[in-house]
């Protein structure tokens, strides 16, 4: 059986080697804990790449592609490399060559993934769901706005206004669950959870930016005697003056003018 593949630039890898080759030696050295990571630097409280560090290689990639987190087919477009070139070079523990390394480490596993194709199957790449509790769920300090239209405050004020009230919609739009709905409240880690969340409703058109108090995030949940539509999971938000809908209305108040 010929395990070789064509690499993009044109030189052929062996397959059955090379993804676990380039995992062990340019990946496994970047998460070691006493180096810093770009992905700390511009995501909530620290969006490490070790939470998604499966049991072997392969199933580690197949975590990230389940996680959306990986593109087999496009892979620079890949949300974990943006994530990486999102890093402040400025940062104390942060330098260009920091983020360069990161970079090309990960762009040439994701290559190499994406000639030879996943070597993992299962239904659970990440392994159960932790049902862990994010820490705004407990008794932390409040977070504070500081109004500005970085992606990191999109991130944070989604996480604390919307991500926050996702028990509201449990167990029907969790996708740990079998329940015949739309899975789009992402688990697993508290800071993964939101941030995937958040990229579900965008991706889904959940958010309208012409009218964003007509937003379907907005009116699914709102009961139809207060203006809503059509939900089969029952009222959600009373009224206009509910609080989690009065949250909701602000994270997409401030995605709406924070978008282009």
């Amino acid at each position: 059986m010929d395990t070789t593949a064509a690499s993009s630039s044109g030189a052929a890898i062996d397959c059955a080697v090379e993804p676990d080759a380039l995992f062990i030696k340019r990946i496994e050295p970047l998460l070691a804990t006493d180096r810093p990571k770009t992905c700390n630097t511009c995501h909530l409280s620290g969006v490490d790449m070790e939470m998604f560090v499966q049991d072997t290689p392969c199933q580690t990639m197949a975590c990230l592609e389940s996680k959306g987190l990986v593109d087999l087919k496009e892979p620079e477009a890949s949300v974990v490399l943006g994530w990486i070139s999102r890093a402040d070079p400025q940062s104390p523990l942060i330098d260009q060559s920091v983020i360069d390394e990161e970079y090309q480490a990960f762009l040439a596993w994701i290559e190499a993934t994406a000639e030879c194709g996943l070597c993992w199957s299962g239904d659970t790449p990440c392994g159960e769901p932790s049902g862990e509790k994010c820490d705004e769920d407990e008794a932390a300090p409040e977070w504070v706005d500081p109004g500005d239209c970085s992606p990191l405050t999109r991130e944070s004020l989604f996480r604390h206004k919307v991500y926050v009230w996702r028990d509201r919609c449990f167990p029907c739009h969790f996708d740990s669950t079998d329940f015949d709905a739309p899975k789009w409240i992402a688990t697993g880690s508290c800071e993964l959870g939101s941030l995937m969340t958040m990229r579900n409703v965008l991706e889904r058109g959940l958010v309208d930016y012409d009218e964003p108090e007509q937003s379907l995030l907005l009116l699914k949940p709102l009961a139809e005697s207060a203006g809503g539509v059509m939900h089969g999971g029952h009222d959600k938000f009373a009224d206009k003056s509910d609080e989690a809908y009065v949250d909701f209305l602000a994270w997409i108040s401030r995605e709406v003018e924070c978008s282009p």
